[in-house]
C-alpha cells in the first residue's frame, strides 16, 4: 500500500528558469555545466533573458551617445556644391540632416542585438548539435541547446563591462574585438575580415572553453573530437555573423561596425 502511494506522488515540475546557474557556470563551470547538459528540462532561457535584459540596458545607455556622434559629425558637401543654387543648398543639406530620432537612436539598436541574441543562440544550438551528431554525439538537441545558450554568459560579462566604459568616457565603442589591427577603410575582401575580427576577443575563448567543457560532459566524445566540433561550429557561426555587418558597408559605403550579434 505504501508503495503504492509513493509511485502516486507528483514528479517536482521541471525547471526551467535557473538563475542559480549564472555564477557557476561563469566561474565554477565544470560541475554547473554538467548539470546543463544532463537536465530534463531545457534552461536555455534564463541566459537568454539574461542577455536580452542587458542589450536594453546598453541600447538606452549607448542611446545618448549615438545621438551626439550623429550630431557631431562634419558636413561633407559634394565637390560642386559652392555652384548650386541656395535653394538646392539648402534642399540637400536638410535631406542629409541625421536621423536622431528615437527609434533610430534607441529601439533599432536595441531590436537588432535581440534578434542578434536569439538568431545567434538558435544558429549556434543547431551547428553544435549537426556538429556533435556527426561526430558521433549521444547527447540530445535539448542539451545542445542549452549548452549553446549558457556558453552565451561571457558576453553578459563584456556587455556590462561596455556599460561601464561608455558611463566612464561618454564615447562608443567604434573597433570592437582585434579588428584595429585592420584599416577602418578596408573594401572587399579585407572589409569581410574586419567585420569578421570584430567577433573575435576573449569573451569568444571564454565561450569556447564553456563549449568544450559541456560538450565533453555531454556528448561522451574523446576530448580531441570536441575541441574540434567546437572549434568549428564556432568558426561557422561567426563566419555567417560577419555577413551582416560585411553587407551593410558594402550597401553604404561606411566603415564596417560589429554586427548586430554579440552587441
Amino acid at each position: 500500500m505504501a508503495n503504492i502511494e509513493e509511485n502516486e506522488l507528483p514528479e517536482a515540475p521541471k525547471r526551467r528558469l535557473r538563475p542559480d546557474w549564472i555564477l557557476p557556470v561563469l566561474f565554477r563551470p565544470g560541475k554547473a555545466l554538467g548539470e546543463v547538459v544532463h537536465s530534463e528540462a531545457s534552461t536555455w532561457l534564463t541566459p537568454l533573458l539574461l542577455l536580452s535584459l542587458l542589450v536594453i540596458a546598453s541600447a538606452l545607455i549607448a542611446g545618448p551617445l549615438r545621438t551626439q556622434a550623429a550630431l557631431s559629425r562634419p558636413f561633407e558637401p559634394p565637390p560642386d556644391f559652392q555652384y548650386w543654387s541656395p535653394e538646392m543648398q539648402q534642399q540637400y543639406m536638410e535631406a542629409n540632416q541625421p536621423n536622431t530620432s528615437f527609434a533610430f537612436m534607441y529601439i533599432f539598436p536595441a531590436v537588432a542585438n535581440l534578434l542578434g541574441i536569439w538568431v545567434g543562440w538558435f544558429l549556434l544550438g543547431a551547428i553544435l548539435h549537426v556538429i556533435l551528431t556527426l561526430s558521433g554525439s549521444r547527447g540530445s538537441r535539448g542539451a545542445d541547446f542549452s549548452l549553446a545558450g549558457w556558453s552565451m554568459l561571457p558576453y553578459a560579462v563584456r556587455i556590462i563591462v561596455q556599460m561601464v566604459y561608455m558611463l566612464a568616457t561618454r564615447q562608443m565603442i567604434s573597433r570592437p574585438g582585434v579588428s584595429g589591427f585592420l584599416p577602418a577603410d578596408a573594401t572587399g575582401g579585407m572589409a569581410f575580415l574586419v567585420s569578421l575580427l570584430s567577433l573575435v576577443d576573449l569573451y569568444l575563448v571564454w565561450q569556447f572553453v564553456l563549449l568544450v567543457i559541456g560538450a565533453v560532459r555531454g556528448s561522451g566524445l574523446a576530448r580531441g573530437k570536441v575541441f574540434g566540433a567546437v572549434a568549428l561550429s564556432l568558426v561557422l557561426l561567426i563566419a555567417l555573423q560577419a555577413l551582416p555587418g560585411f553587407a551593410s558597408a558594402q550597401l553604404s559605403g561606411l566603415t564596417v561596425n560589429r554586427p548586430f550579434f554579440f552587441f
